[in-house]
C-alpha cells in the first residue's frame, strides 16, 4: 500500500473503497512519484492526469456498469494498483469509472434499471427516478467533461462480461461510424488483444459505449471478457492479453508491428423487442451467443407476432427474455460478408 493509495483511499483498494460507499475523502488528490496528478471525482470515479505541456490521449476505461460482471472490476483492480506500485506509468490522460457500486454491492445485474439502457441525454429529470437513473445521468456529465478536453485520441472501453456462453468468448461491440480511420486501427489492435469478434452496430442505442461514441467524439467499444462468475472464480490469466493491452494503452506503447490477428467481423440486421408478458425465446435458455440458425426457424414470439429466420447466416446475440417490456430481447446479427440491413 503506498502512500498516495493511503492518501486517497486509507487501507483500502479503489475498489474496496468504492464499493463501502463512503464520503468523499478530504482530500481528493495526490500526485504520484512520476509527477502524474490523481484525482478522486466522485466516488468510483478516477482521473490520472500527466503533468505537462505535451498533448495526450483521453483514454476512459469503465467497469461495473452490471453489478454482477466481476471480472471486469478485478482488472480494473489490478490495473489501479499496478499504477499506484508504479508497475504502470500513466503517460496518457485517463478516467477510470466502476459505474454501479450499488450492484456490485447486491451482487446483481441492477438494482432498480439496466443501466446499459440509460446513458441518453434525452431522459429527463424525475423526481422519483431510480438510483441506477441518477448515477448514469452523473456519469454521463463526467464522461463529457473528460472528453471536452483537448486530446490527439479519444478511446473508451467499456469492459463487461455475458450472461451466457460464446462461440466467441472474447467480442466487441463497435457503435463508431463506418469508415472511421481510427476504429480501423482500433480493430487491429483488439485482434491482437485476443477479441475473436467484432460487431458494428449504427443503430442509436443507450448504452455507455454508444453515449460517448455519439455525444463526445470518443472511438468506443463494448468489450464482452468471458461469462458472468462470482467474484474469486475469475482466472485473469484468461484475460491476460487484454490486460497486457490496456495497460500499454495507458503507458502509449502500442506496437503497430504487432498488429496482424485479424477478427470476424459481423453486423446488426435487427432487433427484437419484447411488446408483452406473452413474448418468449423459441430455443434452449443453454443457446449460446452467436449461434447460427437455419431459415424458416423460429427465434421468438410474442402476442400476434413471431420472429422467423427470412435470410442466410443469421446468428442471435444477447437473448433475455426476463427484460423489461419495451426493451430489446434479442439481437439479430449476420457476418458482414452477407448483411442485409433489416428493421425489426
Amino acid at each position: 500500500m503506498t502512500s498516495a493509495q493511503q492518501k486517497l483511499f486509507g487501507t483500502q483498494s479503489f475498489v474496496e473503497f468504492t464499493l463501502d460507499q463512503k464520503p468523499m475523502v478530504v482530500q481528493s488528490h495526490v500526485v504520484l512519484g512520476n509527477n502524474v496528478r490523481v484525482e478522486l471525482w466522485d466516488n468510483g470515479v478516477l482521473y490520472f492526469h500527466p503533468q505537462g505541456d505535451s498533448l495526450q490521449n483521453s483514454l476512459l476505461l469503465s467497469v461495473g456498469v452490471h453489478g454482477n460482471e466481476t471480472a471486469p472490476i478485478e482488472i480494473i483492480d489490478q490495473l489501479v494498483t499496478d499504477i499506484f506500485a508504479g508497475k504502470i506509468v500513466v503517460k496518457h490522460n485517463l478516467l477510470i469509472v466502476i459505474a454501479n457500486p450499488e450492484a456490485i454491492n447486491a451482487g446483481s445485474r441492477e438494482v432498480d434499471e439496466n443501466m446499459n439502457r440509460l446513458f441518453s441525454s434525452n431522459f429527463t429529470h424525475q423526481t422519483d427516478q431510480s438510483n441506477e437513473r441518477h448515477r448514469s445521468q452523473r456519469l454521463m456529465e463526467l464522461s463529457q467533461g473528460f472528453f471536452n478536453r483537448e486530446a490527439v485520441k479519444k478511446i473508451h472501453y467499456d469492459l463487461h462480461t455475458a450472461i451466457r456462453g460464446s462461440v466467441y468468448t472474447q467480442f466487441a461491440i463497435s457503435p463508431n461510424a463506418i469508415g472511421m480511420s481510427e476504429a480501423d486501427y482500433q480493430y487491429g489492435l483488439l485482434g491482437h488483444w485476443g477479441i475473436q469478434a467484432i460487431l458494428s452496430t449504427q443503430q442509436k442505442s443507450p448504452t455507455y459505449s454508444s453515449f460517448t461514441a455519439n455525444t463526445c467524439g470518443a472511438t468506443s467499444f463494448t468489450l464482452e471478457l468471458g461469462q458472468v462468475k462470482p467474484f474469486g472464480e475469475n482466472d485473469l490469466g484468461e484475460f491476460s492479453a487484454v490486460i497486457e493491452g490496456l495497460a500499454r494503452s495507458i503507458v502509449g506503447d502500442e506496437d503497430l508491428s504487432m498488429i496482424n490477428n485479424p477478427v470476424k467481423r459481423f453486423s446488426v440486421a435487427g432487433e427484437v423487442i419484447k411488446h408483452s408478458e406473452h413474448f418468449r425465446l423459441c430455443f434452449p435458455s443453454d443457446t449460446v451467443n452467436f449461434t447460427e440458425f437455419d431459415i424458416g426457424d423460429v427465434l421468438a414470439t410474442d402476442k400476434g407476432y413471431e420472429y422467423i429466420v427470412a435470410n442466410g447466416g443469421e446468428r442471435i446475440l444477447f437473448p433475455n427474455e426476463n427484460v423489461a417490456i419495451g426493451q430489446r430481447a434479442l439481437v439479430i446479427i449476420r457476418p458482414e460478408d452477407n448483411l442485409t440491413e433489416s428493421i425489426l
